[in-house]
């Protein structure tokens, strides 16, 4: 650590304390064996002001030049630019003046309203501003003129003239799929999964994902329990890819899947000529695979009683015995469990071993189903909206009363097919959920027992309306907070600013 407190003065901790550049100079730093170094640090920015890291640049002190700090400043400025220029806004780039000049090259980001959502440091220059003051205002109070794609004439609120473009990024185009084939297991190919991309952390699974990664870090075994589609496996993968096991593999072994009579190959591996059938060559097995990586074991509840002894001895011993070898392997791995049993169930009724229960819940996380989402509503016209359609009020607020069962893999699945069966722009109303009568009307109905009600009943109960439930959304997350405006923000997964105005 060179935090400041830990190290004293040094120019990685100064500048996180500091929010700005410096350089730390042989024997200014606190530490006398740190006094060969000179050290040049500068912090990366995001588009809000949050440090984001610290770039540093350190060498012997009798070898550095002068001009290293302005050096390692403007790469810290170059990380940032890429990042806001990465985003889904829309992007102003301008400048001070008339002509193409480089220096300062202002960014910022507008959200649909034509409000800034975000700044790069050349911007805080430029409009002689700072974060604070610009985030969440609209952009007309800081910069005169029509915005085009292309260079136009603009003037800065005091009159300077600036040259500026607006950049739209391009929409997202899903396009569709054919179905992958059944996957092999790492045994048969004797390769490692390939990665996948994964869908970001949501504001539910985020502090789940924070917990998993601290214990998993420190050798604990991260139980995660949870209905079926409620994203175990998905959050596995982010713990794994955050984790300090990220450089290793990532196996996971649907227990519930395997065949009984090959469940031990599978998970121990064998030597050559183990047993009739067996590969000439033998196999490592999929705990061996997960070496320096981590282990998944999906839908543990389901592993036989005869195994689960087997397994508990491997993950106490951190040893592994091939079938028809008599040598012990060592193994080090991360280990996570899921299951949407409850496995302190299954103890008392004997079809898991207690032994087995607690070495693998020394973290135990839930994950709550779909319909518990405080901000359900927002979340299922946000995920709609991002497959290109749009849903009208009565349609979103049945589709929010429907109990889910199958939580996000049936929401996903029923959005997928609305989308395939309403290509247009024209909104979803509730009669076209289902045209094709393929689900029970029952599964959507407004209150149990009762039809969805149409779009002027629910304009007339304005606490059923989307603005209602968008509200109580809010209010949950600064509860939770503490009313802390940027982690409320976060948990909601929309921009800080974007809070502030549904605020007011």
């Amino acid at each position: 650590s060179w935090a400041e407190p830990a190290r004293g003065t040094n120019a990685i901790g100064t500048a996180l304390h500091d929010g700005r550049a410096v350089r730390i100079h042989g024997a200014e730093h606190f530490l006398a064996c740190n006094s060969i170094l000179s050290c040049h640090a500068a912090p990366i920015f995001s588009a809000t002001g949050d440090i984001l890291g610290i770039l540093d640049l350190s060498g012997p002190a009798d070898d550095m030049r002068d001009y290293v700090l302005a050096l390692v400043q403007r790469m810290a400025r170059g990380i940032a630019d890429q990042i806001l220029g990465e985003s889904p806004l829309r992007r102003l780039d301008f400048r001070l003046g008339q002509g193409p000049q480089d220096d300062d090259h202002a960014i910022l980001l507008l959200d649909d309203d034509a409000r800034i959502a975000g700044a790069n440091e050349a911007a805080l220059r430029t409009l002689d501003a700072d974060w604070g003051r610009l985030i969440g205002t609209p952009c007309a109070q800081w910069i005169d003129g029509p915005l085009h794609a292309r260079d136009t004439a603009l003037h800065r609120h005091d009159g300077r003239p600036l040259t500026g473009r607006l950049i739209t990024p391009p929409p997202a185009v899903t396009r569709p799929t054919l179905p992958p084939q059944a996957p092999k297991s790492p045994a048969q190919t004797g390769k490692r999964p390939t990665a996948r991309p994964l869908p970001a952390p949501d504001t539910v699974s985020s502090p789940l994902l924070d917990q998993a990664v601290r214990a998993l870090d420190t050798g604990l075994a991260v139980l995660l329990c949870g209905e079926t589609g409620t994203g175990k496996e998905v959050l596995s993968r982010h713990i794994h890819a955050r984790s300090a096991w990220h450089t290793g593999p990532f196996i996971a072994i649907n227990c519930a899947a395997l065949p009984e009579h090959l469940v031990e190959s599978e998970l121990f591996g064998y030597e050559p000529g183990a047993f009739t059938g067996a590969r000439r060559e033998g196999a490592r097995g999929l705990l061996r695979q997960a070496q320096g990586g981590v282990l998944f074991l999906d839908e543990i509840g389901d592993m036989p009683l005869t195994l689960q002894t087997r397994l508990l001895r491997v993950l106490q011993e951190r040893e592994v015995q091939p079938l028809g070898s008599d040598k012990r392997i060592p193994l080090e791995f991360g280990l996570v469990s899921a299951s949407h049993q409850d496995l302190k169930t299954l103890v008392a009724q004997g079809r898991f071993r207690a032994d087995l229960y607690y070495r693998l819940q020394d973290m135990p996380l839930h994950l709550p189903p779909l319909r518990g989402r405080p901000d359900l509503a927002v979340f299922i016209d946000e995920a709609y909206r991002a497959l290109g359609g749009s849903l009208a009020r009565d349609a979103l607020l049945a589709l929010v009363r429907h109990d889910w069962p199958g939580n996000y893999r049936e929401l996903f699945s029923v959005l997928r097919r609305l989308r395939c069966q309403h290509p247009g722009p024209t909104p979803v109303a509730t009669e076209g959920l289902f045209p094709d009568g393929t689900a029970p009307t029952s599964a959507f109905q407004a209150d149990e027992g009762h039809a969805p009600e149409d779009g002027a009943n629910v304009r007339s109960r304005p606490d059923t309306g989307l603005r209602a439930l968008e509200r109580q959304a809010i209010e949950q997350a600064l509860q939770a907070c503490q009313g802390n405006i940027s982690r409320a923000a976060r948990r909601l997964g929309i921009h800080r600013s974007t809070l502030y105005r549904k605020l007011q």
